[in-house]
């Protein structure tokens, strides 16, 4: 029996792993291996990266990031991906952060290449992701310390350790070395990810 996204959304949880890993291919629950450490070194670099370029832009102009947040990339049956950050710049700020499934559609898709399931499947995964109207997609690749660059209408770059990775018109003057999105975080200088973002947020308000 095929479940469409809204009954994978309220059954999720009841799915083994609590879910966890868990996507809708077509209909049918699947679980995806988990990915190794370096999956989580992507998205701590990327996201405390995407943090201070949404602290630079205007008050009102900021947007946010979800993590592990689904998008139903095809319907019947529904195909409901998980990738590992979503963007969003329009609609209600944080409107999206404590959905399972979104509702609006990202502008920016990160999805990582950190296991075979994963890596088999991508060609798919972001044709499915532009076709539902995502304007850019992030391909970390952990094997190769390569980045992926998809966007409608134009050629996909494949960018190599020594290159920058940027935003172009999408996220305007964001930059970052490739070989710093897979570079394992300094935890030594006892410094925490924060959301400055929020941080900001809150100072705007006093």
């Amino acid at each position: 029996m095929r479940l469409t996204a809204e009954e994978f959304e309220s059954q999720r949880f009841d799915l083994p792993e609590a879910g966890r890993w868990h996507e809708l291919h077509e209909g049918q629950p699947v679980l995806l291996s988990a990915p190794e450490a370096i999956h989580g070194t992507i998205v701590l670099n990327l996201s405390r990266l995407l943090a201070q370029w949404f602290s630079s832009q205007p008050a009102r102009q900021r947007g946010y990031a979800c993590f592990g947040l689904g998008i139903t990339a095809e319907r019947s049956p529904d195909t409901v991906y998980m990738p590992a950050i979503s963007v969003f710049l329009n609609g209600v700020p944080f409107s999206q952060t404590d959905r399972t499934i979104a509702s609006e559609v990202p502008c920016v898709i990160i999805d990582i290449a950190s296991s075979n399931d994963r890596r088999t499947d991508m060609r798919r995964r972001t044709t499915s992701y532009l076709q539902h109207g995502v304007s850019m997609i992030w391909v970390p690749d952990p094997f190769k310390k390569e980045i992926q660059v998809i966007r409608r209408n134009q050629h996909t770059l494949a960018l190599g350790a020594w290159q920058n990775l940027e935003g172009g018109t999408v996220l305007p003057g964001f930059t970052v070395a490739v070989a710093d999105v897979f570079a394992e975080p300094k935890w030594w200088d006892g410094k925490l990810p924060e959301c400055s973002v929020i941080r900001d947020d809150k100072a705007d308000q006093t």
